[in-house]
């Protein structure tokens, strides 16, 4: 991974992460930092079990996730597919929220699991473009 996208994404403290809708348009939220990632290959989010975004991933799993730098002119912005994983044991998950997340208190939280399948990194105004091998 070119280390510059690893730094945006490293360092990103804010990423949209965008769902489609039963009628097939685009819902975005923003959400704090992933929880756990490899490299650009997957992310996991902190999300709202009972929301709209989990609502869409259950019924549609195409998604898009991004994130920029507005100071470098930089962003990443990955297609891929998304994933809901139900929580085992909330105190688990508890040590590894940040105190925004802490603070949103769902009744039911689950972890939105994106993987990706193409990325696209921008960087004073040169885009790159590349497609994830398949496992």
């Amino acid at each position: 991974m070119d280390k510059n996208m690893e730094t945006l994404l490293a360092n990103a403290d804010t990423f949209m992460l965008i769902t489609m809708d039963n009628r097939e348009f685009p819902h975005a939220i923003a959400v704090s930092p992933p929880l756990e990632r490899n490299g650009f290959y997957y992310f996991k989010f902190y999300i709202n079990g009972e929301g709209r975004t989990a609502e869409n991933i259950r019924h549609n799993r195409i998604g898009s996730l991004f994130c920029f730098d507005k100071e470098k002119h930089e962003s990443v912005s990955l297609k891929g597919y998304l994933f809901v994983e139900e929580l085992v044991e909330y105190k688990k998950l508890a040590a590894q929220l940040n105190e925004f997340q802490k603070g949103l208190n769902y009744e039911h939280p689950v972890i939105a699991i994106f993987e990706t399948l193409s990325v696209k990194h921008y960087e004073n105004m040169h885009g790159e473009f590349l497609d994830v091998p398949e496992k």
